[in-house]
C-alpha cells in the first residue's frame, strides 16, 4: 500500500483556468464603473489606457492582446470581417469577445453575467476565435472571416 503522503498531487484546473482568463477592456469598455464591477466580483482585467493613450490603431493593439493572452473584449463589431484585423486575430490567436448591441445597459455587470459562458468558450478552444456577447448575457461563437 502507498503511503497518501507520497503521492503526487495533481494541479486543479481551476487555477490554471483562472491564470489564462484575464479579460482586456478595448478603449470603448474602459471605464471606471466597469472596473469596479470586475474587480467586486474578482474577475482580472486589464485596461486599455494603462497601454495606449486615446485610441490605438487595431494594428498596434491586437498583437499587444494576443501576446500577453488576454481576452479582447469590445464593442467593434467589424474587426472580425475586416482582412487586415482578421489576419491578426488569426496570427495572434486572440481569444475575442463583441457585444451585439450599444445599448446594453451596464457593461460590468453583462460581463460578470457571462463570464461562465465565456470562461467555458475560452476553455474549449484555444483561440483563435471571436464570439458575441447579447444584452441578455449570451455567448455565442462566430467565424473569422
Amino acid at each position: 500500500m502507498v503511503d497518501p503522503r507520497q503521492r503526487l498531487k495533481k494541479r486543479s484546473d481551476s487555477k490554471r483556468l483562472r491564470k489564462g482568463f484575464t479579460l482586456y477592456l478595448c478603449h470603448n469598455l474602459d471605464y471606471d464603473a466597469v472596473a469596479d464591477t470586475l474587480d467586486r466580483n474578482g474577475i482580472r482585467f486589464k485596461r486599455h489606457r494603462d497601454y495606449f493613450s486615446g485610441e490605438a490603431p487595431d494594428t498596434k493593439l491586437l498583437p499587444k492582446v494576443g501576446q500577453h493572452r488576454w481576452i479582447l473584449v469590445t464593442f467593434d463589431q467589424k474587426q472580425r470581417t475586416r482582412v487586415v484585423e482578421s489576419e491578426l486575430i488569426k496570427r495572434y490567436k486572440i481569444r475575442h469577445f463583441v457585444f451585439t448591441s450599444g445599448q446594453i445597459g451596464n457593461v460590468g455587470d453583462l460581463l460578470v453575467k457571462a463570464s461562465k459562458a465565456m470562461r467555458s468558450l475560452c476553455r474549449k478552444h484555444d483561440g483563435p476565435f471571436c464570439a458575441t456577447i447579447s444584452k441578455s448575457g449570451i455567448v455565442t461563437q462566430k467565424e473569422i472571416e
